[in-house]
């Protein structure tokens, strides 16, 4: 057999035996850590392949109905909703042949196309209130149980993303829709609705040791979407504050962007504690990647347009291939300690 694919097989089995707590984190991880998958993770290559090709297909039914049938709404939604039960019966098919990720790539069309009928229905029975969010508050109470019912991962990203983008549109419909997404009016709403959803994942974490065992690994996802939408909030206030607007950021003073700066690298350091004490490698990366951003973005903002142009350009190139060379040269002594 093929070394690579007995690695794979190998780490499945040791993830296996974790989630059935049959061995401690501890000898997991170190377990792992004998099998290494290489540079290239093909099967992470081909969930993501999985997950575009779901949205293409998708886009290609509502094509080629446009195409072949006079469009009406109404028809639209007898698709969707014939589809959706196509997808569903798909799925129930593939599970008897033991083809996870297609599975679960059919039942995220499936959510795709909920979140797609919820809209068409939306439309049709309108009563002119223009309140979108209510149906992504719909759809995220039908995608949520079925993220936990299927066991699907794939769901559950979708509905992470439905999360937060009902969370803004409510909170943009009940301030009249003002600056919404760029302009961003008050984003510490998603600052504090990202730091509530980190503790929760956490808690989530813990769970899957005992209650949620055969969801281990689900709090991965809350947990980068709420650690994504933190560093956003704060990349944004750092730079315009919490009440200006990207094209109007007069509003703000130099001791409040300081001040959100601060509580910027603050939580960076704060995740980067939280990652080497949970043995999470997601939340050091972003805490690594976003302090790296902040750097350079308070150079760009503040230091680069008082050096000209030619001289800033070659010092943040120096910088950058001299810590290239300090990570590489690090990334090297570690493996020969190994």
């Amino acid at each position: 057999m093929n070394p690579k694919r007995m690695k794979h097989i190998i780490r499945a089995e040791l993830g296996t035996l974790r989630r059935e707590q049959l061995i401690s984190s501890e000898i997991y991880a170190e377990l792992l850590a004998l099998y290494p998958v290489g540079r290239w993770d093909y099967s992470s290559l081909g969930r993501w392949f999985s997950i575009f090709g779901s949205i293409a297909v998708a886009a290609g039914v509502l094509f080629l109905g446009a195409e072949i049938f006079e469009f009406t709404l109404v028809k639209l939604a007898i698709l969707l909703g014939v589809s959706i039960a196509g997808c569903f019966f798909t799925s129930w098919r593939l599970a008897m042949r033991k083809l996870t990720w297609t599975k679960r790539s059919v039942e995220l069309l499936a959510g795709l196309m909920i979140v797609g009928l919820s809209f068409t229905l939306g439309i049709i029975y309108s009563t002119g209130s223009g309140n979108w969010p209510l149906l992504l508050l719909i759809d995220l109470l039908i995608l949520l149980p079925l993220a936990y019912l299927l066991r699907n991962v794939l769901i559950l990203i979708l509905c992470a993303i439905v999360f937060f983008t009902w969370f803004g549109g409510v909170t943009g419909y009940a301030s009249d829709w003002g600056m919404y997404w760029f302009g961003m009016n008050y984003p510490s709403r998603f600052l504090m609705a990202g730091l509530l959803m980190i503790a929760i994942s956490l808690l989530h974490r813990n769970a899957e040791q005992y209650l949620l065992r055969v969801y281990d690994g689900f709090f991965k996802v809350w947990l980068s979407c709420s650690v994504f939408f933190c560093e956003m909030a704060l990349w944004l206030m750092s730079l315009f504050g919490n009440f200006g607007g990207i094209f109007e950021h007069y509003l703000e003073t130099a001791i409040e962007l300081f001040l959100f700066n601060v509580l910027w690298a603050g939580f960076n350091l704060a995740i980067l504690k939280l990652g080497s004490l949970y043995g999470l490698r997601m939340l050091r990366g972003y805490a690594i990647t976003y302090l790296v951003i902040q750097g350079y973005t308070l150079y760009f903002w503040h230091v680069a347009g008082h050096l000209g142009p030619v001289f800033a350009t070659f010092l943040a190139g120096a910088v950058t291939l001299g810590l290239v060379i300090h990570l590489e040269s690090r990334r090297r002594t570690r493996k020969v300690n190994l």
